[in-house]
């Protein structure tokens, strides 16, 4: 709200009609209302399954009533559509709630495919709007303008420059919307894609191959020209320049022409060599794969804008909008609002929601077990493979729905097949060849799921009836490129604690829930970094979460386990 605001708490509650009022959501929306209400923003934090829902849609809903421009922002369309279609009919509105998607979610009249971002040009709608065409992007393409009400994903709202600024932005689950601003102003090229791409068109001679060809020799000049040992480096403005000159060799309409999968690369090739066309607007990075440094398949180049302009364009997205962040785990608040917004919060600038803890949450985590085993390594085997058969000893042993989270994608599909050969049990595996709506349906109707920490099973999916869960090893990320290595450290260690705690959060969606955790370290040269026990009292770790660990022996865990889920 650009100025003081008048909404009041009695009309937000005037909103429910088929949702009872619970008692604590009542003393979240009033500290909400008063904080926003004195030119605030407001981090709302309440567990999974408690309900942050009805919390701040009544607010919102209030809100745009009372005549200020409200923007609910969401990870996925799939939860853009729990929120219009199963929440929103749930309280009394004077105004709709309007879904606002991407480009690439409505047809176009010319082509008869998906419009996209490289062929639905502003040009181009122009062209069609003086043709009179009846034309979804057009039609959509003002709604973030014109009403009161929007629902809208992350990706959409940080793309889309409005003039008619909202009034009070919400931000479901924020802790995603964070690495969502990340993406946004990062563009990254995986070597083995375009590679593929290019063997796929080479026998053709068509202009793709001639394309991907000159932009992999280019590549190729640039991996080579690092040290054996180096990870990542700055690439050379020569190079980049180089880049720069090859897009001409690709039309419109031959783009038109390729299979769904082909055009999404190029698309995302030719976004890449349109930064390096805009030199002085991005800095360009080549970055090896950490545990396969030798193998270029696994090399990246990453082109990201200067941090001037990201501290530019981040204010004026937000221009004087109040901002509610909402997520059961959001860290250090103060930090992860900076994160997310790129507003400096000093003093009482930023509120946390609930300011005292609500007896809910007191209880909430009481039937939550987290075992951490001490003594993985130490053996005379692998501690990978050792940590596999520990995993496969305890799902031989459950019947429960299962879990199993990866570090990352290579560690998981390592796992897979020593699990799938001990292991007589359904094992469904997501990566992130899955859109958001497919990972929602596999889940529900999986057994026991195999997932990395950075697969779209984060994205707002609720895995119902999940009892047990396994950790391989603390989800810690990369180092960003950019960021100075004396820095890098608190940055991943915050975002690993802030991962780790949504998957453990997953076990239990409502009171009186079961559930089982077990952290793994596989590491064969432990620190005290790659043990929970070293950063429980982190000021990023829950204190609820934290008076629930066990540490536990690999001998041990198995009978525990079994015994907790059966008897509690």
């Amino acid at each position: 709200m650009t100025e003081k605001s008048d909404l009041t708490q009695d009309a937000v509650l005037d909103t429910f009609w088929k949702v009872e009022k619970r008692d604590y959501q009542i003393k979240c929306i009033e500290e909400i209302v008063n904080s926003l209400n004195k030119n605030r923003d407001v981090a709302l934090r309440l567990p999974t399954g408690t309900g942050k829902s009805f919390v701040f849609m009544p607010i919102g809903i209030a809100s745009a009533g009372a005549g200020y421009r409200t923007c609910i922002l969401c990870a996925t369309n799939l939860l853009m559509s729990q929120m219009k279609n199963r929440y929103f009919p749930r309280f009394k509105s004077k105004v709709d709630l309007v879904a606002v998607k991407g480009i690439e979610h409505y047809d176009c009249s010319i082509t008869g495919q998906k419009a996209d971002y490289f062929t639905c040009t502003r040009e181009q709608r122009e062209a069609c709007r003086e043709a009179g065409y009846s034309c979804d992007v057009l039609k959509y393409g003002g709604e973030l303008e014109k009403h009161n009400l929007i629902v809208t994903n992350f990706h959409k709202f940080l793309s889309t420059p409005i003039e008619n600024k909202f009034d009070l932005v919400v931000i479901d689950d924020s802790h995603g919307f964070e690495n969502a601003v990340d993406d946004k102003f990062q563009t990254l090229i995986n070597y083995f894609r375009i590679e593929d791409l290019y063997h796929r068109h080479e026998p053709r001679k068509d202009k793709v191959s001639d394309l991907t060809g000159n932009f992999l020799d280019i590549f190729d000049d640039i991996i080579n020209s690092m040290p054996p040992a180096q990870l990542t480096r700055k690439v050379a403005d020569d190079d980049i320049s180089k880049i720069a000159e090859i897009d001409k060799y690709v039309e419109k309409e031959e783009l038109q022409a390729l299979d769904t999968l082909d055009r999404g690369i190029i698309y995302e090739l030719l976004y890449f060599i349109k930064n390096c066309k805009d030199i002085t607007l991005n800095t360009f990075f080549v970055q090896k794969d950490y545990y396969n440094p030798e193998d270029r398949r696994e090399v990246s180049l990453i082109s990201r804008k200067s941090e001037r302009y990201i501290k530019r364009v981040m204010p004026s997205i937000f221009a004087n909008s109040r901002v509610i962040l909402t997520s059961a785990f959001l860290g250090r608040i103060s930090t992860h609002a900076q994160s997310c917004t790129y507003r400096k919060y000093d003093g009482s600038q930023l509120v946390t929601v609930p300011k005292e803890k609500l007896e809910i949450v007191k209880k909430w985590f009481d039937s939550l077990y987290i075992y951490e085993v001490t003594d993985l390594v130490g053996g005379s085997g692998d501690p990978f493979d050792e940590g596999v058969e520990l995993i496969a000893k305890m799902l031989r042993a459950t019947a429960v729905k299962s879990l199993l989270l990866f570090k990352n994608y290579r560690n998981q599909r390592r796992a897979e097949s020593g699990l799938r050969r001990e292991v007589e049990r359904d094992i469904t595996f997501i990566d992130d060849s899955y859109q958001t709506e497919q990972v929602q349906e596999l889940v529900q109707k999986a057994d026991v799921i195999m997932a990395s920490a950075s697969s779209r099973l984060w994205e707002g999916i609720d895995i119902r009836r999940l009892r047990f869960e396994i950790i391989f090893s603390l989800p810690f990320i990369r180092p960003p490129v950019y960021m100075d290595r004396r820095l890098s450290f608190p940055y991943v260690k915050r975002k690993m604690l802030i991962r780790l705690q949504q998957g453990i959060g997953r076990l239990i969606r409502q009171p009186g829930d079961l559930g089982v955790c077990v952290v793994l370290n596989y590491s064969k040269e432990p620190t005290r970094w790659s043990r929970l026990e070293s950063h429980k009292n982190d000021a990023n770790f829950s204190p609820d979460m934290r008076e629930r660990i066990i540490r536990i022996s690999k001998n041990d865990v198995c009978d525990r386990v079994k015994r907790t889920l059966k008897e509690g």
